[in-house]
């Protein structure tokens, strides 16, 4: 074998490695900045198909903003979204309960014609608030361990 690098790889022969300079810090440990991220808001805008097919990809993407040390409010514009069905929605509506056990909100943005009636078919115990609603007393309600799905919002 000789020492070409191949398809990304490159080969070592047998032997001492190549002496290299030590890698020295340029500020001493006490001097280096912090970094710290903080983020109060998001929106996303999610089109196209919200259905079965879609649903994982949906859930690992939403899973980035609802974790710990993730956005106070999460904003979802789905006016772009075509098609929707309940195991589309599944996410948002996970992601959502996820949003409030960690006292932070998920809202929607202006929404298709096809999330409005979706959401409208699946009645009062499963509702989001919209960016327009006010949040009561100042912060999102706490969900119910015990149902699965968010509680409706008080009007």
């Amino acid at each position: 074998m000789t020492g070409r690098a191949r398809h990304g790889l490159h080969v070592v022969r047998d032997g001492e490695p190549p002496a290299a300079d030590p890698i020295v810090p340029a500020l001493p440990d006490a001097l280096r900045p912090f970094l710290s991220l903080s983020q109060q808001s998001a929106e996303l805008a999610i089109g196209g198909r919200l259905d079965a097919d879609t649903a994982g990809r949906l859930r690992i993407f939403l899973s980035m903003f609802t974790v710990d040390g993730g956005p106070e409010e999460l904003l979802l514009d789905l006016s772009g979204a075509v098609v929707v069905d309940e195991e589309g929605m599944a996410p948002i509506f996970e992601a959502d309960v996820a949003m409030r056990l960690r006292r932070a909100s998920l809202r929607l943005a202006p929404v298709s014609p096809s999330v409005a009636l979706f959401l409208d078919q699946v009645g009062a115990g499963r509702t989001l608030p919209s960016a327009e609603e006010p949040e009561p007393d100042g912060g999102p309600e706490e969900p119910d361990p015990g149902d699965g799905g968010p509680r409706p919002c008080p009007d």
